[in-house]
């Protein structure tokens, strides 16, 4: 009977623990909570306690009551623990491509989304310009050349000098320099993909000028990507290059393990007090640049250890961690001394060793020294 009225007073103070909005009592509320949660306990084992005694006196009493429960089995096994940062999937070939040389735009041969391969013509500029310049040249190289040849003529018979035959080689040379020259120029007229990749964006259209300042393209490759991330000084002490990491790409909703740190600054940024890191991940159609990423690193590992899941472990009224194991049929109340937690998992550095079972559902309704029965999980 005691019992029923602690449940419904519980059950009166869980109430107005919801309806309360003010901080302080809030927290006068909770701890109200805990240590009737405490008598509660007391009171179930002074209960089974006495239910005991009964047991053993009155023999007509035949029924047992065994309280009903689950168990996880502890066993060793590798354990890793990670901690997470916020990161930025990019790409080591996405660039802006401008022209050498200003000037009006005549024809674009690509157009946005289209793939390109090394070496395609992507947009041309007009050469007019420079087309009359070269149409001139030549006309003077056609004479340079004539005169050339004649010198070279009148050497070779005696009649014309040095000087003059040297003079007209010279002036050829320098023309036919000068035809070379133009015609390199007139190939910057020309936009070229210097890798393969994709045409994210055009920035201008056929008929508009414009200078080697002003992009023509965005050309992004999907074949050198990673992910990029900024971390705080203080896990300096745990990453280096080649660290294991798992990368998340909640978009995606999608994991990537088994990659590595290929990169790690070696300066700390003065004003955010970060230092950046760089992970190769693998090519995909949907992995993009600037995509949001979760990079998962892994800061300790063990081969071997006891691991539980996180919601077996216990408080008690001391403030100590224990769990519940069930030995000989009895409920036995263990100290354990917890390790590294991830991923509701928890390492059990000591207290616990491997084949004990610990009592996971029922848990908290069962006492020390109470008789169980166990039910399959």
């Amino acid at each position: 009977m005691n019992s029923i009225r602690l449940s419904v007073f519980l059950l009166g103070i869980s109430f107005l623990l919801f309806c309360c909005d003010s901080g302080s009592e809030l927290e006068t509320l909770k701890n109200s909570l805990e240590i009737l949660e405490n008598e509660i306990m007391e009171k179930q084992k002074e209960a089974y306690e006495i239910s005991e005694k009964i047991s053993s006196l009155d023999s007509s009493n035949k029924v047992v009551d065994f309280a009903l429960v689950t168990s996880f089995t502890a066993e060793k096994k590798p354990f890793k623990h990670y901690f997470q940062v916020q990161g930025v999937v990019a790409s080591k070939k996405n660039v802006l491509l401008t022209p050498e040389t200003g000037g009006m735009i005549t024809s674009i041969l690509v157009e946005e989304g289209q793939k390109v391969n090394s070496g395609d013509l992507i947009a041309t500029f007009s050469t007019t310009i420079i087309n009359s310049t070269i149409e001139e040249l030549e006309q003077q190289l056609e004479l340079a050349k004539y005169y050339y040849e004649k010198q070279q003529s009148l050497n070779d018979q005696g009649v014309g000098t040095d000087l003059s035959l040297n003079e007209a080689r010279v002036n050829y040379n320098r023309l036919l320099k000068n035809k070379n020259t133009l015609l390199e120029q007139k190939n910057k007229f020309s936009l070229y993909a210097p890798f393969t990749g994709f045409i994210d964006k055009l920035f201008v259209t056929v008929g508009q000028s414009t200078s080697p300042a002003n992009p023509i393209v965005r050309l992004v490759s999907l074949n050198h990507m990673y992910v990029s991330a900024n971390i705080s000084e203080n896990y300096l002490g745990k990453i280096n290059r080649g660290q294991f990491v798992e990368i998340e790409l909640p978009a995606l909703n999608e994991k990537i393990e088994g990659l590595k740190i290929k990169h790690l600054s070696k300066q700390i940024d003065p004003i955010n007090r970060t230092l950046s890191i760089e992970v190769p991940i693998p090519s995909k159609d949907k992995i993009i640049p600037n995509l949001m990423a979760v990079l998962n690193i892994c800061d300790y590992q063990t081969d071997s250890s006891i691991v539980v899941p996180s919601s077996l472990i216990l408080e008690n009224s001391r403030g100590e961690n224990v769990v519940k194991i069930i030995e000989g049929g009895v409920v036995k109340e263990k100290k354990v001394t917890i390790g590294k937690q991830y991923n509701n998992q928890t390492q059990l550095i000591d207290g616990i060793v491997s084949g004990e079972k610990i009592i996971d559902k029922g848990k908290k309704s069962v006492v020390n020294g109470q008789k169980v029965n166990l039910l399959t999980n």
